[in-house]
């Protein structure tokens, strides 16, 4: 496992990690003459370079709009987590459609999340970007974040059944499996003996109202332990 971070001002780094980053094995700090070689390469659009990292962060606004296209389409091909932190980022904002996507502030992302983050990585050979976003509590947001797109379409759907001349769009309720969209890191802690025949079904599997309500049911209880 390793881990690239693209630095154009270490005094950045210096001034914002609360730990040595280059006790890290796992992690290459890019920057100075190596920073200027990598710019150059990736400028001519040669992205081989890439290939020895398992995940990239940058400093966002090191990057010319160009250069930030050239390493978003390698990571989109590879399917490989990205990170951009910068100063003007005022919000993470995690992004899981086509690849593993990160927008964090420079001084969150050099915060002890990353060490956590490394550590993960280097303890369980992959990369969880939520651990970056949201350290040792990413799960709870994950378990939050399911319950409040639950109850969004259960309200919807209580609407449309005591309105049926309102059409509201099917894709916006729970009809399947796959659409309850359970982040695969947290299904498993989902799993119990109620949930275990309804989760371990084909995602195109149909879901009833009730067994909705069981899933949420576990949800319930890991916040209430986790709060």
């Amino acid at each position: 496992m390793k881990i690239a971070i693209i630095e154009d001002r270490i005094s950045r780094l210096e001034q914002y990690a609360e730990f040595d980053l280059n006790d890290c094995e796992t992690v290459s700090i890019i920057t100075g003459f190596e920073f200027d070689s990598l710019i150059l390469t990736l400028s001519k659009k040669d992205t081989n370079v890439l290939e020895q990292y398992d995940c990239i962060a940058s400093h966002r606004s090191a990057l010319s709009n160009e250069i930030r296209d050239v390493i978003k389409e390698y990571c989109n091909f590879k399917k490989k987590p990205l990170i951009f932190f910068s100063g003007g980022i005022t919000s993470s904002v995690f992004k899981d459609i086509n690849f593993p996507f990160l927008h964090i502030n420079s001084k969150d992302f050099y915060s002890l999340n990353l060490k956590l983050f490394i550590n993960n990585c280097e303890e369980s050979n992959t990369v969880n970007l939520l651990i970056l976003q949201f350290g040792k509590r990413w799960k709870l947001s994950l378990l939050l974040n399911l319950r409040n797109n639950i109850m969004v379409a259960q309200n919807k759907q209580a609407y449309k059944n005591e309105n049926p001349e309102i059409e509201i769009d099917d894709r916006e309720l729970i009809k399947r499996i796959r659409d309850l969209q359970i982040n695969s890191l947290i299904k498993p802690d989902l799993i119990d003996e109620k949930t275990d025949s309804i989760l371990s079904n084909n995602d195109f599997s149909t879901i009833t109202a009730e067994q909705i309500q069981e899933v949420k049911s576990v949800i319930n209880r890991l916040i209430n332990k986790m709060l």
